[in-house]
């Protein structure tokens, strides 16, 4: 069986916060949805979005600031997640308008990284799936 190039790794993602480029984060997750009511047709709920990233503790401290000193700021801000192999166009989701509404941070004695702390946030607009809108 050929080798068919690399798939995306963590090294092929770029995640881009209102401070610029995080290079303290170790992990984003982000989903959307807009569920539909049947049997008899159908009917379209609303659309949400949301997600979950970790970033180091000077990356969130860093985010922090940015935000005005706190992580629930007002304002929302954009995430823009960049994935990128040598090989082939990069693939560029936006997450526009997000807002963080829990952050969480353990530590235990084995951890490589005692410092981590895991962000939830709303994304409030439809997220962009290289550069397409879910929904219209």
């Amino acid at each position: 069986m050929a080798i068919n190039g690399n798939f995306y790794d963590w090294e092929s993602i770029e995640l881009q916060l209102p401070n610029g480029i995080a290079v303290g984060a170790t992990e984003i997750s982000y989903n959307d949805e807009r569920g539909i009511e049947a049997p008899r047709g159908y009917g379209r709920k609303n659309y949400k979005a949301s997600g979950n990233m970790s970033l180091d503790k000077d990356e969130f401290e860093r985010l922090r600031k940015n935000l005005g000193g706190s992580v629930y700021g007002k304002t929302p801000f954009p995430v823009i997640v960049s994935y990128a192999n040598d090989d082939m166009e990069p693939i560029i989701d936006t997450l526009p308008d997000c807002m963080i509404t829990k952050a969480d941070t353990s530590a235990k004695q084995d951890d490589d990284n005692a410092g981590a702390v895991k962000l939830d946030f709303e994304v409030l607009s439809p997220i962009k799936w290289n550069g397409v809108n879910a929904y219209e």
